[in-house]
């Protein structure tokens, strides 16, 4: 999907230009970090995140999401980029789970193929938006899932903190709506749909009010969870740049370049070196 760059930038463009980071963290309760939470890391390398990405093509592969591909990984377009951050954790020596930040950006969010008017309206208003997508866990216990979940939403949480976002959205599941809603403050902004991306499954878009949430004195347990546990700036200070250099003869590159006629080994086109890449954390 390629959209152009004053559909995706014009509204809220001072927060996407801006380089400052803001240390909201400073201004939170600082209470221990869990010694049982699951640990994630944010990817700092291009070995990392192509590890990551192949335990998502596995996994959607295995639930019969998406078509198999000669390069053993997934990846949407717009998650690719210096406004991402590969989130993961370890299972030994592999990645056990992962999930994908992507702010928004020229080439718009993944949810864009299917919720462009919605999200188009909530930019109008200034709203400045990080996706959430590309969730994957090696195991398939319910049990975990919940504590791996909390322990990447937290990350999700403070990377739109840093970078001053105002809303995360994310398409999940219709099973999986009530989840988000009870546990995080999500809530609907479009009805459900098919879903292409993912063989036309359906899907519902969640969109959660970062900072209005957190004001609130009662916080939902994952939220309060990330509010009470925060993460510092420097924690994504050294995440994977994406850069054309780094990505040239990759999976990623290989992958999008088959998939969908995208070079990202190539150099920016005038007039989109910045891609609109709001903050740098």
């Amino acid at each position: 999907m390629k959209v152009s760059n004053s559909s995706k930038t014009s509204s809220g463009q001072e927060g996407l230009q801006s380089k400052t980071v803001i240390d909201i963290t400073a201004r939170l309760p600082r209470s221990a970090v869990r010694s049982s939470e699951p640990q994630c890391l944010c990817a700092t390398s291009l070995e990392q995140v192509e590890s990551a990405w192949r335990l998502v093509y596995q996994r959607y592969s295995q639930m019969g999401l998406i078509d198999e591909n000669r390069f053993g990984i997934h990846a949407a377009p717009a998650a690719v980029g210096q406004h991402a951050s590969v989130i993961w954790g370890p299972e030994g020596p592999e990645v056990g789970y992962t999930m994908t930040l992507f702010r928004d950006n020229p080439m718009g969010l993944a949810l864009d193929s299917v919720y462009e008017r919605s999200l188009d309206e909530l930019r109008r208003k200034g709203r400045r938006l990080l996706e959430v997508g590309m969730l994957a866990d090696r195991r398939q216990s319910a049990s975990r899932g919940v504590g791996v979940l909390f322990s990447m939403m937290r990350w999700a949480i403070h990377y739109g903190l840093h970078t001053d976002l105002t809303d995360i959205v994310i398409g999940v599941h219709p099973r999986h709506a009530q989840f988000y809603e009870r546990c995080y403050g999500f809530e609907k902004f479009a009805p459900p749909t098919s879903y292409p991306l993912v063989r036309n499954n359906p899907v519902v878009p969640l969109r959660l009010r970062l900072r209005e949430e957190l004001a609130k004195d009662e916080l939902p347990r994952g939220l309060a969870d990330a509010r009470d546990n925060p993460l510092p700036a420097s924690a994504f200070s050294h995440r994977f740049g994406f850069e054309p250099e780094q990505l040239r003869g990759s999976l990623i590159e290989g992958f999008l370049k088959d998939r969908y006629g995208i070079d990202p080994g190539r150099e920016a086109a005038p007039g989109r070196a910045d891609c609109g890449l709001a903050l740098s954390a």
